[in-house]
């Protein structure tokens, strides 16, 4: 008798996950939440080899940021902002370029690159926007101005760690 109640109880073990998993699927309870990007994915933007611009950079990953056309303090400390949250990635940093846009030549931080536009700028690109970018030019996601450096932060390690060095 011992030993049946033994198999009886093994059974009920082993076959209690499907059961459950049945469950919490058909009533939709302790589910965990999925992994959501905290930018825009649909944000309609072309490559960016098709912006303006008269060079854009390309092989590794980008964080565009777009500037004034007249860089002053807001726009020295945002680029600041900017410089801290790559340096805060550690090793990773250097998978990452950081790219400035803007319509004039700017004084430059170490490690950030000079994007100048050609003509106008795209439909929708505003002053202090951020993007995004994959090693072939196509923008992932689009922040907007102001946007907490804590969520660019964990997107950007999420999609380098997702995206393994080649």
């Amino acid at each position: 008798m011992k030993s049946r109640i033994q198999l009886l109880l093994l059974i009920m073990i082993l076959g209690a996950p499907m059961p459950v998993a049945w469950a919490m699927l058909h009533w939709q309870v302790g589910i965990p939440e999925g992994h959501v990007a905290r930018g825009e994915l649909q944000h309609n933007l072309p490559p960016l080899s098709a912006w303006p611009l008269q060079d854009h950079p390309e092989g590794r990953w980008l964080l565009i940021w777009s500037a004034p056309a007249v860089c002053d303090v807001t726009c020295q400390a945002e680029a600041d902002r900017w410089w801290r949250m790559h340096r805060a990635m550690g090793r990773q940093a250097a998978r990452v370029e950081r790219v400035r846009l803007s319509e004039q030549e700017q004084t430059l931080l170490p490690g950030e690159t000079l994007a100048l536009w050609q003509s106008a700028r795209l439909p929708g690109v505003e002053d202090y926007q951020v993007w995004l970018a994959d090693p072939q030019g196509n923008i992932v996601t689009r922040y907007p101005a102001g946007v907490d450096l804590r969520a660019v932060h964990k997107d950007l390690e999420h999609l380098l760690k997702r995206n393994p060095e080649s």
